[in-house]
């Protein structure tokens, strides 16, 4: 578990991320828009949203690192595009991690810390 201190470092970052995170709930919506039809025609669509959550998310788990000096941080990825919740492995020597950000709702963002 994280101490006091840096989960509220954890939450600063997450809070000057909150755009990227605004960015990720368009990618979840317009992949749950996609119509995945017989003709095939979703799939560049589809690719061109997985480059999208890989690039935003990316910079997020960038900025968390280094605000967490020490940790590594490890982004699980989602089984599908249309998840709003991102979940980070965070680990500094025997200190172990896990915590989901969900960001359902635009401009607000739950944090859970699970172990």
């Amino acid at each position: 578990m994280l101490n006091e201190e840096n989960y509220e470092i954890l939450k600063d970052s997450f809070i000057e991320s909150q755009r990227l995170f605004n960015k990720l709930g368009v990618v979840a919506t317009n992949a749950s828009n996609l119509d995945y039809d017989e003709s095939g025609l979703y799939q560049e669509d589809e690719e061109m949203y997985k480059r999208h959550w890989l690039t935003l998310s990316s910079k997020i788990v960038d900025a968390l690192a280094t605000s967490l000096e020490g940790f590594s941080v490890e982004l699980v990825k989602n089984e599908l595009l249309e998840t709003r919740e991102l979940t980070f492995n965070l680990k500094k020597e025997e200190e172990f991690s896990k915590v989901r950000v969900n960001y359902d709702v635009d401009d607000t963002l739950n944090i859970t810390q699970v172990s």
